[in-house]
């Protein structure tokens, strides 16, 4: 019996085979991220040359992958992308793609710091985002299917020194779940203070206070994709449905909601709803700006009047003429 007590204790442990195991998993998971982080930089790099082989510039000061264990964080220094084609310029002082070593579709993007964009009409502006403010973006089968953007807080200041700020914008693009081909549009914000009032709508003020839009876009996805061209997307009448879309800016407070397709010159057909809150405000910010007339008083009350109790204004909009209750409003 002492023999076989023996040959028992002989064997390697239940507790060591567990750690040996753990050791090589460890190992193994440490070989896959060095290996993969070297691809990762090898992706970049590749990217790199072949947007300088298409004319593009596109520089940085250090580039380098870290994020050790559990992400991959491909990191620039001192970032600069621009297309002379379009005369665009991007600068940043940092920019970060994120992604979890298990799932590579799904990438975070941040850029923190101080943001310069030059525009393709020559306007440059500083773009400031807050320190929570990250976009993200999910790939099948090589596109980009859902994209969102949120910023917490943002600032901006032009080349003329005009300056803007604004809090909680969300942006965001994903399938539809029943039409996986149409795609669902989101913007939301808090709130947008203006460098300076809307030409010809001075009236307006300069702060927004609220701002949604919730659309669909039928066919979408194919059209980005080349699946599909604009002028075949326009020839089957695909429809732009706008869910809701609300704004409270000064004495404008307006929801609606639309069923609109676009024809082959880009001229929507389809109903609009509105609704209109405020009008006392409205029409007295109009009358002090002297562009009350008598047809925009009357336009303004009849929807209002179809406004009660949450209900929508029904405006038609066919055939470049725009109507309400059969009655024409305008041409364009």
């Amino acid at each position: 019996m002492t023999s076989d007590t023996a040959k028992k204790r002989s064997g390697p442990s239940l507790p060591f085979i567990l750690f040996f195991l753990v050791v090589i998993a460890v190992a193994a998971y440490c070989g896959y991220w060095v290996w993969m982080s070297g691809e990762v930089k090898k992706g970049a790099d590749q990217w790199v040359q072949d947007q300088r082989d298409a004319g593009m510039t596109v520089e940085y000061s250090s580039l380098k992958v870290g994020g050790f264990p559990f992400r991959f964080v491909l990191e620039a220094k001192d970032p600069i992308i621009a297309n002379p084609y379009v005369n665009y310029r991007w600068e940043g002082e940092q920019l970060q793609l994120i992604a979890q070593t298990w799932n590579l579709n799904h990438i975070l993007v941040r850029s923190p710091g101080e943001n310069f964009t030059r525009l393709p009409n020559g306007e440059g502006v500083v773009l400031t985002p807050g320190d929570k403010s990250i976009a993200s973006l999910r790939f099948s089968d090589g596109y980009v299917k859902n994209f969102g953007v949120q910023f917490p807080e943002l600032t901006g200041r032009f080349d003329n020194g005009d300056e803007f700020e604004l809090t909680d914008l969300i942006i965001g693009l994903a399938p539809k779940g029943d039409a996986p081909d149409d795609v669902k549009f989101r913007v939301t914000l808090g709130e947008l203070k203006l460098p300076s009032t809307l030409p010809a709508a001075e009236w307006l003020g300069r702060d927004v206070e609220n701002f949604v839009i919730m659309a669909e876009i039928e066919h979408f996805y194919p059209v980005v994709e080349g699946r599909m061209s604009v002028t075949e997307w326009r020839v089957d009448r695909s429809k732009i449905k706008l869910l809701i879309g609300e704004i409270l800016m000064g004495p404008l407070k307006l929801a609606a909601k639309s069923n609109i397709t676009l024809d082959r010159d880009f001229n929507p057909d389809g109903t609009v709803g509105i609704n209109l809150q405020q009008v006392t405000e409205l029409k007295d910010a109009l009358y002090a700006e002297g562009v009350l007339t008598p047809d925009v008083e009357q336009a303004i009350n009849s929807v209002n009047a179809l406004s009660q109790n949450g209900a929508f204004a029904t405006v038609k909009v066919e055939n470049r003429t725009v109507s309400l209750l059969g009655n024409e409003l305008f041409r364009y």
